[in-house]
């Protein structure tokens, strides 16, 4: 029997039940939330998993708006003045993670899990705008991520520090930032759903692939995806910050599907050994918040996210001569596998600058207006100057991907 997650390969036509209920899709339709693998299965999986898939056509004005069907509201009414009227529902530290969130339950029944930033007190999580460029930015060229939808909230009942839930309770303002969770049923090898993958992990996956046309396409995609990691300054990339799901439809006559036995609840899909539940995985890259900064061995609320003075200094390559390795420091909690000053080939290089020159001004200007980098304190009285500050920034990184030659893979 096949179950269909009614997704795309690269932008989630999520349900907007789903959307609106925070949960994610599989657990709404009653399906496996993760779909459990022998590891040599994963790893074939991850092996032939998709890495890019060329977008569709973008204007300017669709890249600020971002792709349609995912979110129930439209970007111009939720940035707009108050944007959404909210109650406060669940403070950051019972979500998990480290970064500052809270949830906020909208007028219309909605749990919106956001992560904010306070403009009057300059206080709160900059991945509110790192999160939404980013994500833009891979969307326009066609890697995989979740997309993130830029929003005000006026948080009614908002505790002073909504991290915590500590504090005195009151009406409170935020520009904020609602991300999708991952559109399809996650593939492990373990009944953990945020297991995810290392970039090393999915680098030796690919190498164990035969020379031949797959081989090479699967070493570009992944070389092209790890350049725009070195140009994101995307150091933070812990396992569970990338995620293996299946797209389209998947068979649950492949497995048995039951709770795993460990005190989760949540029904999982545990395929017989030599059966496939998945037609086709994607490796994507899905918590992008920690980016357009400088990265380093912790991640930095400040320098390591949307930081135009730290971003602007940090080169995409360690040199300018001899074999290519992007310049990027690796935090601790990513370990070896996050592979620090990563090789570059050429046909990767030449893949992703051809996909960045597709990008033009104009596109640049929506995706930092998107994000709404005149919101940080450091460009509050820069107005539109602050957005073509961070384009030029931009176009500097090509510039230095377009005058490299790299070397063929080792």
């Amino acid at each position: 029997m096949r179950v269909s997650s009614r997704l795309s390969l690269l932008v989630p036509a999520l349900c907007v039940a789903a959307v609106a209920s925070g949960a994610p899709p599989a657990l709404q339709s009653h399906k496996p939330s993760a779909i459990v693998a022998a590891a040599d299965a994963r790893d074939a999986y991850l092996r032939h998993a998709l890495i890019w898939q060329a977008p569709p056509p973008l204007s300017p004005a669709d890249l600020f708006a971002g792709p349609d069907g995912v979110f129930p509201y439209k970007v111009a009414e939720v940035t707009a003045g108050d944007g959404i009227a909210c109650t406060f529902s669940r403070p950051g530290v019972a979500l998990g993670g480290k970064s500052a969130k809270f949830i906020c339950r909208s007028a219309d029944g909605r749990d919106l899990r956001v992560k904010y930033w306070n403009v009057v007190e300059r206080t709160g999580n900059r991945e509110a705008f790192a999160t939404v460029a980013a994500t833009r930015l891979m969307w326009a060229l066609g890697f995989p991520t979740t997309p993130a939808l830029p929003m005000n909230i006026r948080c009614d009942g908002c505790p002073a520090d909504p991290m915590r839930g500590t504090g005195e309770r009151g009406q409170r303002r935020y520009v904020a930032m609602w991300q999708v969770a991952v559109p399809g049923v996650k593939i492990v090898s373990r009944p953990e759903t945020d297991q995810g993958w290392s970039w090393r992990e999915l680098e030796t996956a690919i190498a164990a692939l035969p020379a031949g046309e797959e081989r090479g396409r699967q070493e570009t995609h992944f070389a092209a995806l790890t350049l725009l990691g070195v140009l994101l300054q995307h150091g933070d990339r812990k396992p569970e910050q990338q995620a293996l799901y299946c797209a389209g439809d998947f068979d649950v006559g492949a497995g048995e599907v039951r709770t795993p036995g460990n005190g989760d609840a949540t029904e999982m899909l545990f395929e017989r050994n030599g059966a496939r539940a998945c037609p086709q995985a994607v490796a994507a890259v899905v918590d992008v918040g920690a980016t357009f900064g400088g990265a380093g061995r912790t991640s930095s609320a400040v320098t390591a996210k949307m930081n135009l003075e730290n971003w602007s200094k940090r080169a995409v390559f360690t040199a300018e001569t001899g074999p290519c390795r992007g310049d990027l420091t690796i935090s601790m909690a990513a370990g070896g596998g996050g592979n620090a000053h990563p090789v570059i080939t050429e046909a990767g290089r030449r893949f992703l600058a051809e996909r960045l020159h597709q990008l033009t001004d104009d596109h640049l200007r929506s995706i930092f207006r998107a994000a709404r980098v005149d919101q940080l304190p450091e460009h509050r009285s820069a107005g539109e100057s602050a957005v073509e500050a961070w384009v030029a920034a931009f176009k500097e990184k090509i510039r230095q991907i377009d005058t490299r030659h790299c070397g063929p893979a080792s």
